[in-house]
């Protein structure tokens, strides 16, 4: 059976969460093909920047470069949120302690032991109770702007990670790769799990998810 292998990322240079590691990883991996979280017409704009600097991007560019492996955009183009919802997230760390604790632990983690944290179940399980805590806030305020704009936010989340779900499928169908890689942001491991364990169970899988090729 064909397997993605789906890494999650940190789309930021530090610590033990770098593009050097990264890269390390794709050399023992060795895929045929690399999906990314970027748009078809995103990916070459940000190519020619020099002012984003994330693992994966970086990676990107070298792969490229190299001519090596195949890139395969499959993001969704538009982005309907702006700073918005960072102001969101930072309202919710100033009004929560114990989820101001858990964005900490993430960065701190993250920084120490980088790649291998971000792909691990502990990671998993503190993105998931950040989301329960955005929920339990988003309620307990009362809002109803706040709750629109938190709800819109969830339906776009959707909406691309079936995108991701349903583009991947349908490139192993017509291309017919042993192995891939996945580069998406580690706060979405959790949902494509939950996602992908819904799609097997009703489905004769013919696609292996790979969410833990380091354990």
């Amino acid at each position: 059976m064909s397997s993605v292998i789906v890494l999650g990322t940190a789309h930021s240079e530090g610590g033990a969460c770098t593009s050097e590691e990264l890269y390390k990883i794709i050399q023992e991996i060795n895929p045929e093909v690399i999906f990314c979280e970027f748009s078809a017409e995103k990916l070459p704009l940000y190519i020619k920047r020099t002012d984003v600097i994330t693992p994966e991007m970086e990676v990107i560019k070298k792969i490229i470069r190299e001519k090596s492996i195949e890139i395969v955009p499959i993001d969704v183009n538009n982005d309907p949120f702006d700073g918005r919802l960072e102001s969101m997230f930072e309202l919710i760390k100033r009004k929560m302690k114990v989820y101001s604790n858990a964005s900490n632990m993430i960065l701190n983690e993250t920084f120490s032991n980088g790649f291998f944290f971000l792909n691990s179940t502990e990671s998993d399980k503190i993105f998931r109770d950040k989301n329960s805590m955005e929920r339990y806030f988003i309620d307990k305020v009362n809002n109803q702007e706040l709750s629109e704009f938190y709800s819109e936010w969830l339906k776009w989340n959707d909406l691309r990670e079936n995108q991701w779900i349903n583009l991947i499928h349908n490139y192993f169908k017509i291309n017919k790769p042993k192995k891939a890689v996945f580069f998406v942001g580690a706060g979405h491991r959790y949902r494509l799990i939950d996602k992908i364990k819904n799609i097997e169970d009703s489905n004769e899988p013919f696609l292996n998810w790979d969410f833990f090729h380091f354990q």
